[in-house]
């Protein structure tokens, strides 16, 4: 894992900064540089749209000027060399014969008739596109709605168009939009 988007300066002298990678809050990866090029990378890295953030060394921490090390579990690793999508939790997949994300639950902060999650899965064969997974809970029973992307997209925009009419007719009080 040592790719980047950018190419940083890289002399081949010991590492004398550890620079953090971030893409929205997220440690991507970790860049180590000597102390003439970590002004340059640190620039690079802003122009490719990440935060940098210069930190020192470890004392025992030895790596050269230019070693880049990418996490595994950033936007920046390199999916095919991992064998899951990029938003995978990378749980069981195998024996889930699918990829799956961390659900995201659909809380509402007070009480519903039943509990919604959403969710990507993806089965594991090469061609295989994500999906949405949108699974719902009452009691012990549940049910589940796979939909394809395309199908969500619009399903998106339907969902914020009946949302707004909803306020609106809320708003009238008689049923009628304003």
């Amino acid at each position: 894992m040592s790719t980047l988007p950018i190419t940083l300066p890289a002399c081949g002298e010991s590492a004398t900064v550890r620079i953090e990678l971030y893409a929205d809050d997220s440690l991507e990866a970790c860049a180590y540089t000597c102390n003439v090029h970590a002004t340059l990378a640190s620039a690079e890295i802003a122009r490719a749209g990440l935060s940098s953030h210069p930190v020192g060394m470890a004392p025992d921490v030895h790596r050269p000027c230019g070693y880049v090390h990418v996490f595994p579990t950033g936007t920046l690793a390199d999916p095919a060399e991992l064998g899951h999508p990029r938003w995978c939790d990378r749980h069981d997949c195998q024996r889930r014969g699918q990829h799956r994300s961390r659900a995201r639950h659909t809380d509402t902060n007070r009480p519903e008739a039943f509990i919604a999650d959403v969710a990507l899965v993806q089965a594991l064969g090469p061609t295989a596109e994500p999906m949405v997974n949108l699974t719902s809970v009452e009691g012990t029973a549940a049910a589940s709605l796979v939909l394809s992307t395309g199908q969500a997209r619009v399903l998106r925009y339907r969902l914020a168009h009946l949302l707004d009419v909803a306020k609106a007719t809320r708003n009238d009080g008689r049923g009628h939009a304003r």
